[in-house]
This record gives structure tokens, C-alpha cells and sequence, in this order.
């Protein structure tokens, strides 16, 4: 254990964004408190997500494919993507900013940069678990790869081209005719004659994010104080010097600011924000009855914005993405919707009336790449904005954050190995 030498932070959030950011600081020698409003870590986003980790397939929702079908998505309430135009500024600042990324040299540049903080994540997830001593089972880690569905031959092209484009950055990816794609996941012969083509990503894991979130702020040598709703930011100069919550005053050396679709109800306090829009998804889990009848890894059925992910002995399914407010009202055909494709995909697997439901918003920037930087005062950092691929990017991010609030006081130099 390193000695606390390097001072202190306050992380704000226990999500798998402050959970890692939290672990980051305490392994490089910083003495880290966590403030969270929950009574736990990981109740937000990471509750109930779905669960992939995505070190390849990281291709932002700001395509020109995406701009191409939003006059769909504005006349379609059965649209695996719902858009609820919004009047008001920071939302109509943000999807002009998102039209502005759906061209094909900013996703190459959006892809690039994603591709970097994910593989960070994979470079160094399994060595904090070790260092840790969070076994696999703790967290339902399913190393098994991930298959990448699509019901339309027309889109091979466009796929070909992303996937040659991530090639150039490290990844390995395989095209799948439908045969294979039931060769390498045998429960899903019911719907073969619905499969045009595949992509196969071997290095792709699962894992259950809201235990990992617990996990790691359990076993890291971080202070955790939950029910704690920040107040207002105290301010001394060009610093913070502390923040009031309802459990009391909290003084830090440097704060950092992880907390999801809330980052800008804290920023406001200094008069600050960024553009960050809560993009809306649901979630199904089942206990799995028939071990034989469950996919072996995780499946995303790309048309339908569906993932299918085997964690432990629960299926998790998950999909869609409505940007419409933070209205967090479970929507019952949307529920109802995931239930029927989980018992049409993998029919007697699960009992589909044995279920947990849940909806919740990833916050998302408009090309996708988070916000990972200094905002407002000298000390004050924002780790937030990484939409769907948060778990995906959640270790990388928290790496190159610390790597520089180090660099801002002139530490030595840090490394990301």
C-alpha cells in the first residue's frame, strides 16, 4: 500500500466512474474520500446497465447512419431510439453539436480517441481486480467474447468499414456468416433465419457493473461517505477549499466531479455546465432456469439496440437509448418488449415472468468521449459524459484523470502500466 503522501481529493460520485477515479488516486498515493446521494455505491447508471465490456465495439451513436434516421425516430414510438425534441438551450446546444460529429472524419477521430481510454481499461482491469483480491466470481467477470448481430445484408458494407477502420487502432474482429454465428452461440438457432451477418470480438468481457462499483471502493484504502447530497462549493481564491453536504464539510487538496447526469447540477453552483445529455435505457434480469438454453457470452442484436449478457447465472437484457429529459418513469412497452425478445431469443432459459426491471440515464457528451479535465477552478475536475460506453471506458478514464491532476502539481511522472 502506498503511503498518502500526495495530499487529498473529495470524488464526487460512487458510480463506476467515481469508483475507479477513487482507486486511481488511492493506488498513485493520494488520500481519497467518496461523497455519494445513494445509500450505496453504483445506484445510478452502473445499477443496472448492460454490462458489456466493450474494448473494440466502440463506435459512437453520432454517425451519419444515426442523422440519416432521426425523422425516423421523431414519428416512431416502437423506435429502438426515441428522440423528445426539448426547448431548451443546453439540449438544443447538444444535438447541434451531436449533428456536428455525424460526419466520417469525426467518427474516425471520436473512434480513435475512444479506442485509447478502452484500451487502457483492458490493459489494466484484471490488475486491479488481482490487487485487489476481487475474484471473478465476485463481480460475475465472463470472459467469452462478444457477437455483434445484424438482420440486414445491406449494412455489411458500412460494417466492413468500421471495422477496418478499428483495425488500424489494434482491434481484431471477425465477420460471421449466420452459420457461424450459431456455431459460436448455439442458443440462438430459433432466430438464425433472422441473422444476415455477425462480427465476432473474442477480447469483448461481461461483468456485473454495480457490484464491481461496491467492490472496488470496498477493498480500496478510500473513505466512503453515502446519503450525502452536496450543498454548495466553498471557494478561497482560485481554489476550492471545500464542499458542504448534508453530513457535513468536506476539505480537500482537489475535487473531482464523478457524478454522471449530475455533474451539471453540481456545476451550477459555480456557475458552470457542460453539455451532457441523460440518454434514457431499460433493463430485464432473469435468473437463468437452463444453464444449456443461455447465450455463452454477450450478444447485441445491433437493428434492434437489444444486448443480451450472461452474468453468473443471471441474463441481463438491455436496449434502447430515448433521449427525452430526465424522466425516469419506467416504461411499461418498453419492459414488455425486452421479455418478449429475451423468451423469443432464448426460450426456455429464463422464466419470463420471473424478472427485476429498471431504467436509468447515461449521461452522454455529444461525440461520445467523456469528459476527462480541469473545469472552472484550479483544483476542480469533471470525469463524465461517457454515455453508453461508461463501464467500457470507466479504468481508462479514471487513468488518464489522475495522470493529470498529477501533472497539474507537478508530481512525478505517472504511468499507466
Amino acid at each position: 500500500m502506498k503511503v498518502k503522501n500526495k495530499g487529498s481529493v473529495c470524488v464526487i460520485g460512487a458510480g463506476i466512474i467515481g469508483a475507479t477515479t477513487a482507486y486511481a488516486l488511492s493506488k498513485e498515493g493520494w488520500s481519497v474520500t467518496v461523497v455519494d446521494s445513494n445509500q450505496e455505491a453504483g445506484m445510478g447508471a452502473s445499477f443496472a446497465n448492460g454490462a458489456q465490456l466493450s474494448y473494440s465495439y466502440v463506435e459512437p451513436l453520432a454517425t451519419p447512419e444515426t442523422l440519416k434516421k432521426i425523422p425516423v425516430w421523431l414519428l416512431s414510438r416502437s423506435s429502438p431510439i426515441r428522440w423528445l425534441p426539448q426547448f431548451n438551450w443546453r439540449h438544443i446546444l447538444w444535438l447541434a453539436q451531436f449533428i456536428s460529429y455525424c460526419n466520417a472524419s469525426k467518427v474516425k477521430r471520436t473512434t480513435k480517441e475512444l479506442l485509447r481510454i478502452s484500451h487502457i481499461t483492458q490493459m489494466n482491469l484484471d490488475s486491479w481486480l488481482r490487487d485487489l483480491s476481487i475474484a471473478g466470481a465476485d463481480v460475475s467477470l465472463e470472459k467469452t467474447g462478444k457477437l455483434v448481430v445484424y438482420r440486414e445484408a445491406s449494412e455489411l458494407a458500412a460494417v466492413n468499414k468500421q471495422i477496418k477502420l478499428q483495425k488500424e487502432f489494434g482491434c481484431h474482429q471477425e465477420i460471421f456468416t449466420a452459420e457461424q454465428c450459431v456455431e459460436k452461440e448455439p442458443s440462438l438457432s430459433r432466430i438464425k433465419q433472422d441473422i444476415a451477418f455477425g462480427v465476432y470480438t473474442q477480447s469483448e468481457e461481461a461483468v456485473d457493473c454495480h457490484a464491481l462499483s461496491k467492490q472496488i471502493l470496498k477493498r480500496s484504502d478510500v473513505h466512503e461517505i453515502y446519503m450525502a447530497e452536496v450543498l454548495d462549493f466553498i471557494v478561497e481564491g482560485e481554489k476550492i477549499k471545500s464542499v458542504n453536504t448534508s453530513q457535513g464539510e468536506i476539505v480537500a487538496d482537489q475535487f473531482v466531479i464523478a457524478a454522471g447526469n449530475d455533474a451539471n447540477t453540481l456545476l451550477r453552483k459555480i456557475n458552470r455546465s457542460l453539455l451532457i445529455e441523460p440518454i434514457k435505457g431499460y433493463s430485464v434480469s432473469f435468473p437463468i432456469v437452463n444453464m444449456d438454453l443461455a447465450p455463452n457470452g454477450s450478444i447485441t442484436d445491433q437493428n434492434r439496440k437489444v444486448v443480451f449478457a450472461r452474468i453468473g447465472t443471471t441474463l441481463r437484457v438491455a436496449g434502447f437509448a430515448e433521449i427525452v429529459g430526465r424522466n425516469l418513469k419506467l416504461d411499461k412497452a418498453r419492459i414488455d418488449s425486452l421479455v418478449a425478445e429475451a423468451e423469443r431469443v432464448f426460450p426456455g432459459a429464463i422464466d419470463p415472468k420471473n424478472f427485476s426491471s429498471w431504467t436509468g440515464m447515461r449521461p452522454a457528451s455529444p461525440s461520445g468521449v467523456p469528459y476527462i479535465e480541469n473545469i472552472g477552478h484550479k483544483n476542480l475536475w469533471v470525469n463524465a459524459g461517457h454515455g453508453s460506453l461508461g463501464l467500457t471506458l470507466s479504468v481508462g478514464s479514471a487513468v488518464l484523470l489522475v495522470r493529470k491532476i498529477e501533472e497539474s502539481v507537478e508530481s512525478r511522472p505517472f504511468s499507466i502500466s
